[in-house]
């Protein structure tokens, strides 16, 4: 006899809005989940020094002890990186162990050292096991492994033989899956949301208004929003806005986020005179205050799974430029919802921002098709719909 509700155990160990997309998604997922029902429990990296954050009552959050609790930049495989994984795992398994009646299904965001040594345990705990894949090619997920760390990514892909289903965001992904040895059967396509309640277009006079509210009120405001390391592609386009900020004198460029290359990217705009039109905003608590005065939104990254600030910027509407990379191009059609440019290209990041700043009719229509497209596509509403389908089929629950 099967149980009245689904019982969910959400891994996430960055589980914060403030740390990019994956643990943004995490909690936005498990929380809408809970609201439609879902028993769900998460279990997260303890952390210190983090900015203040918002969570549900609904949801239990369980904090795993790990070392370093004040270091959040694991975007590179280095060995204190590898120690803060392990220790997490360990401590992972043990609250895994200990509130094993509490769930049926584990679902880990993040295909990495926590999922490969936890899963035996699960396997011999009987549990169901979902991981969700965040990147393709950086070598520390599903999808990248096989081959590399001296025999021991072949072990890793053998391990990940035994999880019921992957979830991967998008094409790259999941041709990443496929490489390493996953049945297609196994493998789901469920991509990244947004709460289009939250994230949505504004009022020609809102717009203004915040301009004028945020002293912007002459200016063109161009916006990028996300962490400050080096995939992200910031130099790139600090060299490009020496372009726009000679063609356009009236030109923006605001930056929001933080991270462990601010500093360096600061005295990148000091070195390349831009700093009068340039401005680091850090990390802001409403980031859609500052998209609903923007004209237009840039992602320069050099790698990506499916970003979160893409989706965010153009479900209230924006015309982005965006690089032609990973899961950018599973969302973004070139001069039709938004403009893509090659990576490490300053000039053509320049050449796409004044193009969409100097043609009203151009930025019209891409503003249009891209809020209709996250609304067709990645609403969370629908989203949720996949995952409660996703954990039925994995437990075997018939259709009512």
């Amino acid at each position: 006899m099967r149980r009245k509700s689904l019982r969910v155990c959400v891994v996430s160990p960055l589980y914060h809005p403030s740390l990019g997309g994956l643990g943004k998604q995490a909690q936005l997922l498990s929380e809408r989940l809970a609201e439609n029902g879902v028993d769900i429990f998460v279990i997260a990296r303890r952390m210190k020094g983090m900015p203040p954050a918002a969570f549900s009552r609904k949801i239990r959050v369980y904090r795993a002890w790990s070392i370093k609790p004040y270091l959040h930049n694991f975007e590179k495989v280095e060995p204190i990186n590898v120690m803060i994984s392990l220790f997490f795992s360990i401590s992972c398994a043990r609250l895994l162990f200990k509130k094993r009646k509490q769930y049926d299904i584990v679902h880990f965001h993040g295909a990495s050292l926590p999922l490969l040594l936890n899963i035996p345990v699960l396997k011999l705990l009987n549990k169901r096991v979902i991981a969700k894949v965040a990147g393709a090619k950086l070598g520390i997920e599903a999808g990248a492994l096989n081959g590399r760390y001296y025999g021991l990514g072949s072990l890793a892909v053998r391990l990940l033989k035994m999880v019921d289903a992957f979830v991967a965001t998008t094409e790259e992904i999941e041709e990443g899956l496929l490489e390493d040895g996953v049945s297609a059967e196994k493998i789901n396509r469920v991509p990244n949301f947004i709460d289009t309640d939250r994230f949505t277009r504004s009022s020609a006079d809102f717009k203004e208004g915040m301009k004028a509210n945020k002293g912007y009120k002459d200016s063109r405001v161009v916006t990028f929003s996300g962490r400050f390391i080096y995939l992200k592609g910031i130099i790139f386009l600090l060299e490009g806005w020496r372009d726009v900020a000679k063609l356009l004198p009236d030109a923006r460029l605001l930056l929001l986020g933080d991270g462990p290359l601010l500093y360096d990217m600061k005295e990148a705009a000091r070195r390349l005179g831009i700093a009068d039109s340039v401005e680091f905003l850090g990390h802001v608590p409403h980031v859609n205050d500052f998209l609903s005065m923007t004209d237009v939104f840039v992602l320069p990254s050099l790698q990506e799974g499916m970003p979160n600030s893409l989706l965010e910027a153009m479900a209230c509407g924006l015309p982005v430029v965006a690089t032609r990379i990973g899961g950018v191009v599973d969302v973004v059609r070139d001069e039709e919802n938004g403009i893509l440019v090659e990576p490490r290209d300053p000039k053509g990041l320049a050449k796409g921002v004044v193009r969409l700043l100097k043609n009203d009719a151009l930025a019209a229509r891409i503003s249009l098709r891209a809020y209709q497209t996250i609304r067709e596509c990645y609403n969370l509403d629908d989203i949720i719909h996949k995952y409660h389908e996703l954990y039925k089929k994995i437990l075997d629950w018939k259709q009512e």
